[in-house]
């Protein structure tokens, strides 16, 4: 008895040596793992440019164990990477299925097919608003019998504040795309298009075409076809703040027809110009003036448009990178928490309020100041990143919408065209980033072994092409530790 017991006790020595062998053998073999992977990303860093401002952050979703990090707690300017934020916070505050209404209304009546009153267009802040979603609204008018409008046509985009531009954004980029006016009524991203097509005959004006035509935007052409394209240039007079679209410089005749897309100044007076324009082509005549003025209680709803869902919106900002759609989420989480017109300021209050009491994120080591990162204020860290895409991963109710929005390595997205190496390709969902000096990557890795790992990769305060950063540095990092976590 007393030598099976004995050897009960030996055996049992014997299982827990080597238990805790095996233990501090993984543990080991744990620790020499995460000094490869600090070795190998820091020889990326240093074969580019070992001088880069640059904050790094992976974490592994199954264990919370942080594979590698650097300055990962000091913040940096997140460019478009703040549009993780927005998009996040859309999705919970004002729900999946949340659609923008943009409303017709009257004070008047309508009397055998005339409306004896004046129309309202009040904007939602819808920011996808288009030329065909003014002309059902009109198509709605038409099918209660209007014909005539005795009256005036007003605009009330009093939902937001009315600031276009967000603090911080940089005054001299002009007017392009990426950068058009925020409005609570816009249409057509608040910008026009605008082809020239060159003439048959050399030294003669190209033809140059808008749509939609308006009497608000003119164009002054200046250019020449020629035997070759040379500084062809179609720029409104944004210094000026006026909605005169130059065009100069010379276009081949052998050239094919161009195509621009031109922001206006004003996009809520644009947007009105084209719903009376609209009135006019569908057959209801209309001799008024164009004006601002707020919807008063009393006045009667006569049409409506609603927008697509939210998370589609979602789907579209994260993939091409929409900057109208970023801040006008933006400005409208902060008219719904408030309770007043959509600003800067209290879309800030708003998002804030959701990153600390939501993600539980300390907000007082932030800046932000916008939705869409355009803003050279705002300030982020990749820890504070990797903490918001952690909870998100976590989130059932809004997890897999958000995860469907973001670009996919090698597929789709502002990532269709990088990481397409079969090891890669389709192994990373993420957002990017960029501005002069700033380039930004953040989202989720999985590796070779199906390790799910969250990450933020932040660059600062650089001097050559951001490209050659998200190609040599963000594209290896992400190759690297996809081919060799655990």
């Amino acid at each position: 008895m007393v030598s099976c017991c004995r050897n009960l006790f030996v055996l049992l020595l014997l299982i827990l040596f080597s238990s805790h062998a095996d233990a501090a053998s993984k543990s080991r073999s744990n620790k020499e793992q995460t000094l490869a992977a600090q070795r190998g990303i820091e020889m990326i860093i240093q074969s580019s440019d070992s001088n880069v401002h640059i904050g790094i952050e992976i974490v592994s979703l199954a264990t919370g164990k942080t594979l590698y990090e650097t300055n990962a707690g000091q913040l940096f300017m997140p460019a478009s990477n703040m549009k993780l934020i927005t998009g996040a916070a859309a999705l919970e505050i004002l729900g999946t299925d949340y659609r923008f209404v943009t409303k017709v209304y009257t004070d008047g009546f309508i009397d055998k097919g005339v409306l004896k009153g004046n129309l309202w267009i009040k904007g939602s802040g819808d920011p996808e608003l288009s030329t065909s979603s003014l002309e059902e609204l009109v198509l709605q008018l038409k099918l209660k019998g209007i014909h005539r409008v005795q009256g005036n046509l007003y605009i009330d985009r009093s939902d937001f504040d009315g600031v276009a531009q967000g603090p911080g954004w940089t005054w001299d980029d002009g007017a392009v795309v990426w950068n058009s006016p925020l409005d609570a009524l816009t249409v057509n991203h608040s910008c026009v298009d605008v082809w020239v097509k060159p003439n048959f005959r050399d030294n003669l004006p190209p033809e140059v075409h808008v749509y939609p035509k308006t009497q608000l935007v003119t164009v002054d052409n200046h250019a020449l076809t020629t035997e070759k394209t040379e500084a062809l240039s179609v720029e409104r007079r944004w210094k000026t703040k006026e909605d005169i679209i130059d065009v100069k410089g010379c276009i081949s005749k052998e050239e094919e027809v161009q195509k621009f897309k031109i922001p206006v100044e004003s996009p809520h007076l644009y947007a009105a110009y084209v719903f009376r324009d609209l009135l006019d082509k569908n057959g209801i005549k209309f001799k008024g003036v164009i004006g601002e003025k707020k919807v008063g209680p009393e006045d009667k709803e006569l049409a409506s448009y609603a927008s697509r869902p939210l998370f589609e919106m979602v789907v579209e900002m994260m993939k091409v990178s929409d900057n109208l759609i970023a801040d006008s989420l933006f400005k409208k989480i902060g008219q719904k928490v408030s309770g007043s017109p959509g600003s800067w300021q209290n879309g800030t209050e708003a998002i804030k309020s959701f990153l600390s009491e939501k993600v539980g994120l300390d907000t007082s080591n932030m800046v932000i100041v916008d939705g869409s990162g355009l803003s050279r204020y705002n300030l982020l860290s990749p820890r504070q990143l990797v903490a918001l895409l952690t909870w998100i991963d976590r989130q059932g109710s809004i997890s897999s919408e958000f995860m469907a929005s973001l670009p996919i390595s090698g597929i789709d997205g502002t990532l269709s065209d990088r990481m397409t190496d079969p090891s890669i390709k389709g192994k990373v969902r993420a957002k990017t980033g960029s501005l002069m000096g700033v380039s930004t990557i953040a989202g989720y890795a999985t590796t070779v072994k199906g390790e799910r790992l969250v990450f933020s990769i932040m660059m600062n305060g650089f001097t050559k092409e951001s490209s050659e950063y998200k190609r040599q540095v963000e594209d290896r990092i992400l190759e690297f530790i996809a081919s060799n976590a655990n």
